[in-house]
């Protein structure tokens, strides 16, 4: 049986160069007060300023609270295992109690008791680490604390506490603490919003950057000081060896937030951010649901015109209850949009708390609503909504089920709304303008779903109803008000006149080529969206109910404050958005009135716009004597050509010059510090400090272009072997001048200086263009070793030191050389 081999001792050398390395390991984690208080400062601030990308996501004092939480109860963890010196299991086992202790009063406060979590709260904690990342892209922001969606932030937040602090107080590489910061805000950024203030991220990305990057620069010097220091045996200037190194790092970094945030200013993205969001399926389509317009009739039956609906609190006069906005038109049927991210007719998302209505302009109402005998999927609002408070038996149920689409101020309850429910509106009602103002409005640039199979009826009828000169704000007027003029209203129920229901194309090519027009405002406000739209407005069809309908047939009763809604008073409008006023609602419906019969009619049919044919070549007006055409103040004049291309060019040419600037900046400035060095060497006070300095500027030029120049060397073992002319004679003249017996003169300074020149320029020749490029933003010469001794050996200068002073005078000590005693 052979003997198991023995291991070959280890060398002395190698085990001492082992233990150095394992003492240098323990120096750099020592846990000195500065280390410990520092190093938790700086990424608090890092913490604090990636938080700030979460900010959209929540827009609640309740995610400062979480947040302050978070960071305090890792920071006690992160401390408590520095200074015990505990492994990064116990760690681990540290950090999960403090969120079990503290996660659910800052992260579940609607479940908590005071300050201590209770069973169901705990349960909904734990499930929110797993599911409230779902659950947070796929619901309207902001959140709020609507039930456990902080607690994606929280666990985020305290993960990298305890992360960063301990790699702050106990790695031997401080710097990268910053990465859990950068994780952190890089987190809030894919779960946030799809559009966000340019400058705001601009700002918060280069501050965080700024930060991170000016604390691993100090760092990483200070700890190559104190290497440095152990090594040679001596200290080591501070502010030479870390704080100028810091404040270059610093000043770049300020010079390119000022660039980057420049450039998103002047050129901002024109599309929405791909986040988390906006890749995600939500759960509400409502294509699977069929168009509210579709059953206009059903509310004008006898059954159902008489019978409550919706009972309404705080509505203001003439107010509209909006059941449903509808922008896609197939020829068939104008539908709902808004089944996915990538549609121009928005989304709809979950609303936790709030909807973001800082943009509209209007009067802020609060309306309670109460159903009767409505039910369907699309819920009753008003205006602008801001917030939803459901109140009744199922509230919870509904808050839930309730989905919105922003775009297109619609609300659905998945499963529907039905007797009983009851509910609470914040609504902002938008400023009207009008008749007068809106003949002014130019079309908005609001995106829709472009309409299919429009019949030719719909651009006959604008021609023929419009003036060609007219502007389109003046003929967007004229066709409402032919349709009012000239249109019958019949729900072709009961006695009414004959009336066909329906908004298809087919439909609307009848109503508008009928030598009557008959129909109801199903069919109007269809064919009135779709000739806004041949004149340039997104136009949409709104369907709702009002006092009346909009046919003057009778009125919605008020008692008590509270108005009841009844089936007849179901109506359906149009909004169209403008550059004046944005999303602007009109009414297209004529009133009730008697409709003559088809027999003691004329049949008219439809005139076209008269041909006007000039006069003559010879009785033409001089052009210098015409009268200029009318003009809209609200209308800016058109652009020549060359502008248009100019104007859209700028932003790009811009951003292509702020990025070539961007990444030329750091070279700028290392070229910009060698000339002011060269500067101030060049300007030394007297003519020995500028010989010093014109050598300080060969040697570095010799760093730069790539020679090793020891850091012990003396001048002329400097310039052996060192590439280029006129070094030898450069080195005897700066030791003549610094240790001979005799002054110089600024006439030697100058030969000096015209020296040095014709030496650096012997430098680049035969160089390239790219290595003499290289040279010029090298950073050896701006990090090179100290100074060299002189020829003599008769002590050393420190670099960049041009008093003129010659060593013996600096020691105090009488020349040798000029023979004093």
């Amino acid at each position: 049986m052979s003997a198991p081999p023995v291991a070959a001792p280890t060398p002395p050398a190698e085990r001492a160069r082992r233990s150095t390395r394992r003492s240098d390991r323990r120096d750099a984690r020592r846990l000195v007060p500065f280390r410990l208080a520092g190093g938790t400062l700086v990424v608090w601030l890092l913490l604090a300023v990636a938080s700030v990308s979460w900010w959209p996501v929540y827009r609640d004092d309740s995610m400062i609270v979480a947040a302050v939480t978070a960071i305090v109860f890792g920071t006690l963890v992160a401390l408590v295992g520095a200074v015990l010196r505990l492994p990064l299991v116990v760690v681990a086992i540290a950090t999960v109690a403090a969120f079990t202790l503290a996660g659910v009063p800052a992260a579940v406060p609607g479940q908590a008791n005071g300050v201590l979590p209770t069973g169901p709260g705990l349960l909904a904690l734990f499930a929110g680490v797993a599911l409230g990342w779902k659950q947070l892209v796929t619901i309207s922001l902001p959140v709020g604390s609507y039930e456990a969606l902080l607690v994606p932030y929280f666990v985020t937040l305290l993960v990298a506490t305890v992360t960063a602090v301990s790699v702050a107080t106990r790695a031997s590489r401080q710097e990268l603490a910053s990465i859990p910061a950068l994780v952190l805000f890089a987190i809030g950024v894919v779960v946030g919003p799809s559009r966000l203030d340019t400058s705001i991220v601009t700002a918060v990305v280069l501050v965080a950057v700024a930060v991170a990057l000016v604390w691993a620069l100090t760092v990483r010097h200070a700890r190559r000081a104190v290497a440095v220091a152990t090594t040679i045996g001596s200290s080591v200037p501070i502010a030479r060896s870390v704080v100028r190194p810091a404040l270059v790092g610093t000043g770049t970094i300020v010079a390119a937030a000022v660039v980057a945030t420049g450039l998103g200013l002047v050129a901002p993205p024109a599309n929405e951010r791909t986040v988390a969001r906006t890749d995600v399926v939500k759960p509400f389509d409502p294509r699977d649901y069929v168009s509210p317009l579709s059953g206009f009739r059903a509310y004008e039956e006898q059954s159902a015109a008489d019978t409550a609906q919706l009972r309404v609190t705080g509505l203001p006069e003439n107010g509209f209850v909006r059941i449903a906005t509808l922008d896609t038109y197939d020829g068939v049927v104008y539908r709902v949009g808004g089944s996915d991210g990538s549609s121009s007719s928005g989304t709809f998302e979950r609303v936790p708390t709030s909807v973001d209505v800082r943009g509209v302009d209007g009067t802020t109402v609060r309306v309670g609503v109460t159903v009767d005998g409505y039910n369907g999927v699309w819920l009753p609002t008003v205006g602008d909504l801001e917030r939803v408070d459901f109140t009744g038996t199922d509230a919870d149920d509904e808050r839930g089920s309730f989905f919105y689409n922003g775009s297109t101020q619609t609300g659905a309850v998945v499963g529907g709304v039905r007797e009983g429910t009851s509910y609470d509106l914040t609504a902002v009602v938008p400023d009207q303008p009008t008749d007068e103002q809106l003949a002014a409005a130019r079309p908005g640039s609001a995106a829709v779903p472009t309409a299919r199979e429009v019949p030719d009826a719909v651009r006959e009828t604008v021609e023929a109803t419009t003036d060609a000169d007219a502007t389109s704000g003046a003929k967007l007027v004229a066709v409402i008000q032919a349709l009012k003029r000239n249109g019958y209203v019949s729900h072709g129920v009961g006695d009414d006149r004959m009336s066909r229901s329906g908004h298809g194309a087919d439909r609307i090519q009848e109503l508008l080529t009928s030598p009557l027009m008959i129909g109801d405002q199903e069919q109007y406000a269809a064919a009135a969206a779709l000739m806004a739209d041949e004149l340039g407005f997104p136009a949409r069809v709104v369907m709702g109910f009002t006092a009346g309908g909009d046919s003057g047939s009778g009125g919605a009763s008020v008692s008590g404050g509270t108005t009841t809604f009844r089936g007849s008073d179901v109506t359906a409008r149009i909004e169209v958005d403008t550059a004046q006023w944005g999303w602007v609602m009109l009414n297209p419906n004529p009133s009730v009135r008697e409709i003559p019969n088809e027999q003691q009619q004329t049949p008219q049919p439809v005139t076209r716009p008269e041909t006007v044919v000039p006069p003559p070549p010879v009785d033409q007006q001089d052009q210098d004597q015409q009268a200029p055409p009318q003009s809209d103040r609200n209308t800016p004049p058109v652009q020549p050509l060359w502008l248009q291309i100019l104007l859209a060019a700028l932003p790009w040419v811009l951003g292509a010059l702020g990025l070539i600037a961007l990444v030329l900046l750091p070279f700028g400035v290392i070229v910009l510090l060698k000339r002011v060095r060269r500067r101030r060497r060049r300007r030394a006070p007297t003519p020995r400090g500028r010989i010093v300095g014109a050598w300080d500027e060969y040697r570095d030029a010799l760093l730069d272009r790539g020679h090793d120049v020891a850091g012990s060397a003396t001048r002329r073992e400097t310039v052996a072997g060192a590439p280029g002319e006129g070094g030898t004679g450069l080195a005897a003249l700066a030791d003549r001048a610094v240790f001979g017996p005799s002054d110089v003169d600024q006439a030697a300074a100058d030969r000096m200086w015209s020296a040095t020149d014709d030496a650096v320029g012997t430098l680049r020749a035969g160089r390239t263009r790219r290595e003499r490029f290289r040279t010029a933003v090298s950073l050896r010469s701006l990090r090179g070793p100290e100074r060299p001794r002189a020829t003599t050996g008769q002590g050393s200068a420190r670099r960049g030191d041009y008093d003129g002073r010659r060593p013996d005078e600096r020691r105090g000590r009488p020349s040798e050389d000029r023979g004093r005693p």
